[in-house]
């Protein structure tokens, strides 16, 4: 039997050749950087040699930066108890409406009633499925993380505990510096006001397994349309309550540093009800439409609050008039908020295309110039959502 050392030389071997000199590593990342995310996947079942290359950090820090280089939409859309993931790039003309645009299609899973999406994190989705584990009779709530880029998918373990007849709420985030992704969940029972546990579960090799974790801020996720979550910097912000009998104007911002597991929160200087949370240059954003979640051609402006100072909770407020052309653009009475890009745009979509054509808005920040991008193939679906 060979030996892991031995394996390791005849893998080297299949790769260069016994007789040809060895690939300079820098060589090779570079011919890995020009290949998708789904053959990248593939390569890595090549050989333990191509895994050990593809694991590296300098290569993954790299893969990634050049990524984020290329940004993406991405789709989550669902029909027949199906959620299908594509993906289209991001029009690259700002100036005028472009050409329609095909999104590739990744992936599709099953799901069921209790479908729920958090928020994409480099490429990584966590999905709530209520779904029925091997050896059970019945079905529980549990995440699945996928990746549509490889087309690879995974169920978390179930969650311990206590809380039999209540709910469970997710959030997905990243700690940059430990390079660590993690999913926090909280449940609830029907006869308490507040969130009684808060567990973790780390992201890694090995066995999966949920961690209990002290919260010292009593609060009650907020539940709205979408998902309404954002991690920026390791910091993982979502909307909340003081509890479930709390009045709309109580919003709160919980903040949960991802690599320390603390939470702290932010007051809401006014009614959050229907802002969308969102990362603008590195700082925590909220946008809202006025009055309710959902945009239509009857709206004309919108407003900005950008979190400047987190320790001193100071806020700036930026409010935008949307031009004539919004109210000709816009078909879809139910239009909301998806992020902003690099080029400050901000991103609006159609939340439940109930017929052709599905089309993406921008809306440019500096200009005050609306655009409008039509994606194929996305329109036939129950509903859809990009990220």
């Amino acid at each position: 039997m060979r030996t892991g050392r031995q394996k390791l030389s005849a893998d080297r071997e299949t790769v260069v050749g016994k007789n040809s000199l060895p690939i300079p590593t820098d060589f090779i990342y570079d011919i890995l950087l020009r290949l998708s995310p789904k053959y990248i996947a593939r390569c890595r079942c090549v050989s333990k040699l191509w895994a050990s290359i593809l694991d590296r950090e300098v290569f993954t820090d790299q893969f990634l930066k050049q990524s984020s280089t290329r940004p993406q939409l991405l789709f989550a859309c669902t029909k027949d108890g199906k959620v299908s993931f594509f993906s289209s790039a991001q029009p690259q003309n700002p100036d005028e409406n472009s050409s329609p645009l095909t999104a590739n299609y990744h992936m599709s899973l099953p799901f069921d009633h209790a479908f729920k999406i958090s928020s994409s994190v480099s490429g990584l989705v966590c999905m709530g499925d209520v779904r029925r584990l091997n050896g059970m009779k019945t079905k529980v709530m549990v995440s699945v993380i996928c990746n549509p880029s490889t087309g690879q998918s995974f169920t978390l373990p179930r969650m311990n505990t206590r809380n039999k007849m209540g709910g469970i709420r997710s959030f997905f985030g990243h700690d940059p510096v430990e390079k660590q992704f993690k999913v926090l969940s909280m449940t609830w029972s029907h006869c308490n006001p507040i969130c009684e546990e808060h567990q973790v579960l780390t992201l890694e090799t090995g066995k999966l397994s949920w961690r209990m974790i002290k919260c010292n801020v009593s609060h009650y996720p907020e539940f709205d349309h979408g998902c309404n979550s954002v991690c920026i910097n390791g910091v993982l912000y979502y909307k909340a309550k003081p509890n479930v009998y709390s009045s709309s104007e109580e919003v709160m911002i919980i903040c949960f540093d991802v690599r320390f597991e603390k939470f702290s929160f932010i007051k809401a200087t006014k009614p959050f009800m229907g802002a969308t949370l969102m990362n603008y240059k590195g700082k925590l954003a909220s946008l809202t439409p006025g009055g309710s979640y959902f945009f239509g051609r009857e709206n004309t402006s919108f407003e900005m609050r950008v979190l400047d100072d987190r320790e001193k909770e100071e806020w700036s407020k930026h409010s935008y008039k949307l031009p004539p052309q919004w109210q000709t653009a816009v078909t879809n009475s139910n239009i909301i908020f998806v992020g902003v890009t690099g080029s400050n745009e901000i991103v609006f979509s159609g939340h439940s295309p109930s017929n052709h054509p599905f089309y993406v808005f921008y809306y440019s920040l500096e200009k005050g110039t609306i655009r409008r991008v039509e994606f194929q193939g996305i329109g036939e679906f129950q509903k859809s959502r990009p990220f």
